[in-house]
This record gives C-alpha cells, structure tokens and sequence, in this order.
C-alpha cells in the first residue's frame, strides 16, 4: 500500500514529457527479451530462404558471375542496352549472401530448374578453374 502511494506521489510530480517519454518507450517494447522465453511468430520478418534460389559461394567473385549470366540470358550479344546493369541478375541476402533468384534459374534451363542449377555449378567450376 504505501509502494502504491509512492508511485502516485511521483506521478504528481513527472514531468508531462517525462510521462509521454516512458508511454512511448513503454509501447516501443512490448516484449522483454532480457527475461528469456520464446519470441512471438507474429510481426517477425521472415528472411526470403527460397528453395528454387541458387547460392553462390564465397570464394566466386560475384561479378564474374553476373556478367557470364548476362552473356548468356543474351544468346551471346555482348552489346549492353541503355541502363542495363549485369549485378541486377544477383540478389543480396541476410548476412551478406548472394543468390540467383529462381526465376533467372528458370530462364537459364530453358524452364527447367535443375538444368538451370546444373548451369550454375558448371560456371562456378569455370570461374574457379580460371582463378
């Protein structure tokens, strides 16, 4: 009871900012993850671990990858169009991985995904051996 009266006493004399200021920290953290426990599924960002997407390792330099791609999506035309960037076949991932996204993979396999993986690995032991 007299724990009670204190917090009501120090409510009188909080600042009105002082009181937004908590209100706002308050509602900004709704969880306390110092306290331990499992973190709720919802609202989370779920990081886009897509099967049809194609790793690339971290001993390949992405952009030799990116401009053998671009050759080949081109049937071999080595003549760029305005504004066109090579690295736009390549996508960045959480923790700094680089992926070719499914749908390029397809356009590789002429509609086939494997074929279009078995691309990638024949490319990557080309750009390996060439290193």
């Amino acid at each position: 009871m007299l724990f009670e009266m204190a917090r009501a006493l120090r409510s009188l004399t909080r600042s009105p900012i002082t009181s937004a200021l908590h209100s706002a920290r308050h509602m900004a953290r709704p969880f306390r993850f110092e306290e331990g426990g499992v973190v709720p599924h919802e609202g989370r960002v779920e990081d886009q671990n897509d099967d049809g997407d194609f790793l690339l390792p971290a001993d390949v330099d992405p952009m030799a990858v990116a401009l053998a791609l671009d050759e080949k999506l081109r049937h071999g035309q080595t003549t760029p169009g305005l504004g066109d960037d090579p690295m736009m076949l390549l996508e960045r991932r959480s923790g700094g991985r680089i992926v070719v996204g499914g749908h390029h993979l397809l356009r590789l396999g002429d509609g086939n995904f494997a074929k279009g993986k078995r691309f990638m690995r024949s490319l990557i032991a080309r750009i390996r051996h060439r290193q």
